[in-house]
């Protein structure tokens, strides 16, 4: 048996053995060396878990579809057979499969737990980091090491550094080719083991010892009775905590992931957060600017004001030359000093100023602090040759879907006979389904229907056209909790 598997073996046995009394037993194990954070530790026992789903997939593939996997694995999309695309498993209705270049995604239609693999050989052993991200974040009542790999990783991105680390230790193994990796054991002996904690979980000396063998002293130093901590337990707690506080920092220090040290110092609770904060405020990396703003906004604490206000000053999120304008990081700011009412008189301001890619944005902001504006805002936006623009305003209306906002969405159909500029109101329009707009959509694109420039290609212009519809759902989703409560304002002259 490989080493790795048989440590594995031994420390996951030595859980259900209660000769030893749990005092004992935690100092034991809580001393005895382990090479792997409880970070990485718990991100390994759920990806031998994984495994196995990995490989129902691949059954899948196989059997009830009648996939080729070598094939898909080598030619992707023209691996697919004809015909197959997002539909419920033959003779599993409960799941749905989706074909995708070289994998395949499973959705339970129930649970909403989403399997995700792409295939790069005849197995199931690679494991890319998006999807298994994926599955996290679909799991709606997360089993035993899923929820303590949750509980540890608040924003899910951050599991990235467990990865790293299990790289690093041989753990996982990198595709040569492929931004994948593999189990550098074999784990056929351990999944009846974890399986068997799994039911037993709920034991309390269970989950203890088991936190115990890996090295997850912060955890048994929360289950324990405050009244009967062992000191030993809180001295390896804290230098756990050290350690991993010390690694966030450094990988900060040095501009290694420093959007993720900064999301893993917050859920770390760290109390040097703020520190980093203020550094990332002053940043010109985009990406670590962006993670502190989102980290701000959602504290809604007034102190940060004056270095949001800086920062919105400063920065032009109009993007660079090789970088693509973010509006709805121009917006963020200028929401949060609003919501907090900081030097408002000057704020609203910036909504006379408005950047040309955030019209959109702007157009929400006016509804809820400045209805006056708004208007004129979102008839500019519509009327954009910006495409994210005419999506944002139209998402947003749908959702207001108010007679105001059906007038000034038909309003855009009734001045013009272009496809292009009319598709985001017409999708807008079919999402609220009020029968007299449903009809007038309908008499439009039968007096203006779309001419395809061939046959047989499709241009790229043509296939984002197609896809508006979906675009425009995809901005009603984003926008869905911002907006509704601001359903009743009627901006003046849309009455």
């Amino acid at each position: 048996m490989q080493p790795l598997a048989q440590e594995l073996i031994q420390r996951l046995q030595a859980v259900t053995e209660d000769a030893v009394s749990l005092r004992e037993f935690i100092t034991v194990w809580l001393d005895r060396p382990w090479p792997l954070t409880p970070w990485a530790s718990w991100t390994l026992f759920s990806l031998i878990r994984h495994r196995p789903r990995q490989e129902f997939v691949s059954q899948i593939v196989q059997e009830r579809l009648g996939v080729d996997q070598l094939k898909l694995a080598k030619w992707g999309y023209f691996g697919h057979p004809e015909g197959l695309s997002r539909v419920a498993v033959p003779g599993l209705p409960e799941w749905e499969y989706y074909l995708h270049g070289c994998g395949c995604c499973l959705t339970h239609q129930q649970t909403g737990t989403e399997i995700d693999v792409d295939f790069y050989d005849e197995t199931a052993d690679w494991i890319d980091l998006f999807f298994y991200q994926g599955f996290l974040k679909s799991l709606r009542q997360p089993e035993l090491w899923e929820a303590r790999v949750l509980a540890l990783h608040a924003s899910i991105d951050t599991v990235q550094f467990a990865f790293d680390e299990l790289q690093e230790q041989e753990f996982l193994e990198e595709n040569p080719e492929h931004h994948a990796c593999r189990l550098s054991f074999e784990i056929t002996d351990l999944i009846p083991l974890l399986e068997s904690l799994t039911k037993r979980h709920a034991e309390p000396e269970t989950m203890l010892r088991l936190a115990a063998v890996i090295g997850d002293s912060p955890l048994v130093q929360q289950l324990l009775d405050t009244t009967d901590i062992p000191p030993e337990v809180t001295a390896h707690a804290r230098r756990v905590t050290a350690a991993r506080e010390q690694f966030l920092q450094d990988q900060y220090d040095l501009k290694k992931n420093q959007s993720l040290a900064l999301q893993s110092l917050q859920e770390n609770q760290s109390p040097d957060l703020d520190d980093f904060l203020k550094q990332a405020l002053k940043s010109d990396n985009s990406s670590t600017l962006d993670t502190a703003l989102d980290i701000i906004t959602v504290t809604g604490d007034s102190c940060w004001c004056p270095l949001v206000s800086e920062v919105l000053q400063r920065v032009s999120f109009l993007g660079s030359a090789d970088e693509f304008p973010r509006p709805e990081k121009w917006a963020q700011p200028l929401e949060f000093l609003l919501r907090q009412d900081y030097q408002f008189d000057r704020t609203i301001e910036f909504l006379s100023h408005v950047p040309k890619y955030a019209l959109g944005e702007a157009a929400a902001i006016a509804l809820e602090f400045q209805p006056h504006l708004a208007l004129k805002l979102f008839r500019e936006a519509l009327r954009s040759s910006i495409p994210h623009n005419r999506e944002t305003a139209a998402a947003i209306l749908a959702l207001i879907d108010q007679p105001w906002c059906q007038r000034e969405l038909l309003q855009i159909l009734n001045e013009s006979t272009d496809q292009e500029a009319t598709a985001e109101s017409r999708a807008a329009l079919k999402m609220i389904w009020n029968l007299t707009s449903k009809a007038d959509v309908d008499n439009w694109e039968r007096e203006n229907p779309l001419q395809l420039e061939s046959d047989e290609h499709i241009t790229v212009v043509e296939a984002l056209l197609l896809k508006t519809p979906w675009y425009v759902e995809f901005e009603m989703d984003q926008w869905r909790d911002r907006v509704l409560p601001l359903r009743e304002i009627i901006p003046p002259g849309a009455e």
